[in-house]
């Protein structure tokens, strides 16, 4: 995967918990290319238990893709909700099961909040199906540890390694 001179990092949050949910995440990874963004590194998979949800729900697969972009965010937000609606997400924030759910979780050099995003990730630091795939790929962010994250988090939510990295092809 070649990387472009110009652009910044962005870290994407990948999950799926309805259909062929390593198909969605690879399909998503394609698309993602597809649109001009260079997907530098993705972490390995990771299977986690629906955290807030109203219902009872499938597990997820989840991973984190490492990417560079020229876009501006707003604008890769609006082709992240193109990839979910292409591969069958209709609605956003209802919790419900989902084929894909792409979510901008850290930026470099970007802060952003308004009604429609907020980069950093609100629950960036809350979520343990972000923090370890995330930790394969930086191990600080805005000079705070993955690691004591990740060990705060690990008490309370079930998240398991299912594959190494490697998986997206």
């Amino acid at each position: 995967m070649s990387c472009p001179c110009e652009g910044y990092r962005v870290f994407i949050g990948l999950g799926s918990n309805m259909g062929d949910r390593l198909r969605n995440l690879r399909e998503a990874l394609r698309l993602l290319q597809n649109n001009g963004i260079t997907v530098l590194r993705v972490s390995a998979l990771y299977e986690s238990d629906p955290v807030d949800t109203p219902d009872p729900q499938p597990p997820y697969l989840n991973a984190v893709a490492e990417v560079k972009t020229d876009l501006p965010l707003a604008t890769l937000l609006t082709v992240l909700e193109g990839i979910e609606r292409a591969l069958g997400r209709y609605t956003k924030g209802d919790r419900r099961p989902r084929p894909i759910d792409l979510d901008i979780l850290w930026a470099e050099g970007q802060r952003v909040s308004d009604e429609r995003l907020t980069v950093p990730h609100p629950r960036l630091w809350e979520r343990l199906f972000v923090l370890l795939p995330l930790s394969e790929l930086v191990a600080e962010l805005d000079g705070r540890s993955l690691e004591e994250a990740i060990r705060q988090r690990q008490p309370y939510q079930r998240v398991w390694k299912v594959s190494e990295q490697g998986w997206q092809r």
